[in-house]
């Protein structure tokens, strides 16, 4: 009898002198571990050091000949994670995040639907926002519009300003802000006295205002001027594609004007108001460039724009 105490008191001081072999956080590793910290979680191996990783998406975590299997394709903000920039949803599907430096961290919020799981295995929002204040990361050797997103409504872009989301521009536009996977693209061809713009950039130093009978134009950084078109075709918006992208660009049809009146390309012609003169865009003003004795067209019949009637005849008439 004693020598079954002794035994018994023996195994029992075993076991508590023994360590414990629970993996734990940048401990050394050669392959995952072999049981899971719970049904949501286990230690992964990652570069020969035990990394926590988020098993949330549907297959949880799960032990099965002799190691472990982690679906990762759901978290919540703040979750450890192993997979270094991956890209995976959040549990109530309301956000895309990411894993940056061991954390899951919010990469965009889902519109118009809820965060889906790609074939690529990656989440991805169909339409992703953001809202000002949101922490952001810049994208290393990407353009600064990479790292940006639209707003909620998709009328403003934000910029990812000191790890903030802060607002950029307003896209005053039909085309609004759209969501592309290279950055938000931003119509700003329709806008109002006191926007963003850039002089350096013709698709951007000028816009049509809300009402479309005027261009406004750049200064100091600002939409500023006002100027009148007078045209049938009034303030209109050109839309083109260039480098893979679609353009929209603000026009201003002055074929008919007021002596007086601003301008917005020096050299430009156009008709009087009356029909009466021919003008020419001169230092930001109309004013007379030739008195028309019967009257200015703004096309003439043999194609020829903005001449005087008397002229557009004797070009018709003359020998060829």
């Amino acid at each position: 009898m004693k020598r079954i105490v002794s035994i018994l008191v023996a195994a029992a001081t075993l076991v508590v002198l023994l360590p414990d072999c629970k993996p734990s956080a940048g401990g050394s590793c050669t392959a995952n571990a072999t049981s899971c910290d719970s049904p949501t979680s286990r230690m992964a191996c990652i570069d020969g050091k035990y990394t926590p990783q988020t098993c949330k998406g549907a297959g949880g975590c799960k032990e099965e000949k002799g190691t472990t299997t982690c679906d990762s394709s759901k978290g919540d903000l703040g979750d450890p994670c192993a997979a270094e920039g991956a890209a995976v949803c959040s549990t109530d599907g309301k956000e895309k995040l990411r894993c940056l430096k061991g954390k899951l961290e919010l990469a965009a919020r889902c519109a118009k639907g809820p965060c889906q799981i790609a074939d690529s295995g990656e989440g991805n929002c169909t339409w992703p926002y953001a809202n000002v204040g949101d922490p952001c990361t810049p994208k290393p050797g990407a353009p600064a519009r990479a790292s940006g997103a639209c707003t909620e409504d998709f009328k403003s872009e934000l910029a990812c300003v000191s790890g903030k989301m802060a607002m950029a521009h307003v896209c005053g536009g039909e085309a609004g802000c759209a969501p592309l996977s290279s950055g938000p693209w931003c119509d700003r061809s329709i806008g109002k006295v006191g926007d963003d713009c850039d002089p350096k950039v013709e698709e951007f130093s000028v816009a049509c205002d809300a009402s479309k009978e005027k261009m406004l134009t750049c200064s100091g950084g600002k939409l500023t001027k006002s100027v009148r078109c007078g045209g049938e075709g009034k303030c209109y918006v050109r839309t083109y594609g260039k480098d893979g992208f679609s353009h929209y660009q603000a026009a201003c049809d002055q074929s008919v004007a007021t002596v007086g009146e601003d301008c917005v390309k020096e050299g430009d012609h156009a008709c009087s108001d009356d029909m009466k003169d021919k003008l020419v865009c001169s230092g930001g003003k109309f004013s007379v460039d030739t008195p028309c004795k019967q009257g200015c067209l703004i096309h003439a019949p043999d194609g020829t724009a903005f001449v005087c009637k008397e002229n557009a005849a004797k070009a018709i008439t003359a020998p060829k």
